[in-house]
């Protein structure tokens, strides 16, 4: 989850512990799920094409092109010079592709060429991704395959991949109104050593294609908000350029080279 809270979680986390509640899985967790992804307006996040953003606190910016799983992660990034040299920031972008990893990355605008340093860069872009569009929108993921969605007993749906991502494992315990509106969810993460922490969701905001989203999560720890969406549904927008095409280019042209071989 999001870096920046870790380390005060670290001391708060023996104080803050919330066993995971009782829950049963069956046609009333199935019947909340559906409640709030009518309410998110699931339908609308499937068909739109791309949706950009910026995420806080850690101040990343996010393309993500939907329809074909292709990104593009900005971020920065400390990079020591060397031993007693002062460390400075680099500006990363790393366009890849979500199926196979395969990216361009560059460093302050240069291309990075050495393959160990790309597949790095390439893996943090992927991993900040993961988190990132996923306090987006995490009601995207409720049935999401090795997903396992339980009723507790006091009516929150508790929500455990078991299965896929970066730290699978993870429980979530959403709580929403009587239209499926989430109001706060408890977090039983592997990044988060305070268990059963809670954050809010605030701030809804309704879309064009209908699609509602929070930007606000709060805690005693500290907030968390993705700001600067855009909602695209065609990608890219009429009259601009694919910025995923150089990248598209050299799979290809990748692909061939393998075929000739």
């Amino acid at each position: 989850m999001v870096s920046l809270i870790v380390t005060a979680g670290i001391f708060i986390g023996i104080s803050i512990t919330r066993d995971l509640p009782h829950a049963t899985p069956g046609p009333a967790a199935e019947r909340l799920t559906n409640k709030i992804e009518n309410y998110i307006n699931l339908t609308a996040w499937k068909d739109m094409q791309a949706i950009s953003f910026r995420f806080l606190p850690a101040d990343r910016f996010h393309l993500y092109d939907r329809k074909r799983r292709l990104a593009l992660v900005e971020f920065l990034t400390s990079d020591a010079k060397g031993e007693n040299q002062p460390v400075e920031e680099a500006s990363i972008k790393v366009w890849f592709k979500l199926d196979g990893m395969e990216g361009i990355v560059e460093k302050d605008g240069k291309e990075v060429s050495d393959e160990q340093e790309k597949q790095s860069l390439i893996r943090k872009a992927y991993e900040a991704h993961i988190n990132d569009i996923f306090w987006l929108n995490p009601f995207a993921t409720l049935r999401a395959p090795g997903a396992v969605r339980r009723l507790s007993d006091d009516g929150g749906l508790l929500v455990t991949y078991e299965s896929g991502g970066v730290t699978p494992g993870d429980s979530y315990l959403i709580y929403a109104d009587d239209n499926g509106k989430p109001e706060k969810w408890l977090l039983w993460t592997q990044a988060i050593p305070a268990r059963g922490i809670e954050f809010t969701f605030e701030d809804w905001t309704e879309f064009s294609n209908g699609l509602r989203l929070s930007r606000l999560h709060s805690s005693f720890l500290r907030d968390v908000t993705t700001d600067e969406i855009q909602v695209f549904p065609s990608f890219p927008p009429q009259g601009q350029s694919d910025p995923f095409a150089p990248l598209l280019e050299r799979i290809a042209k990748k692909k061939e080279t393998s075929v000739e071989d």
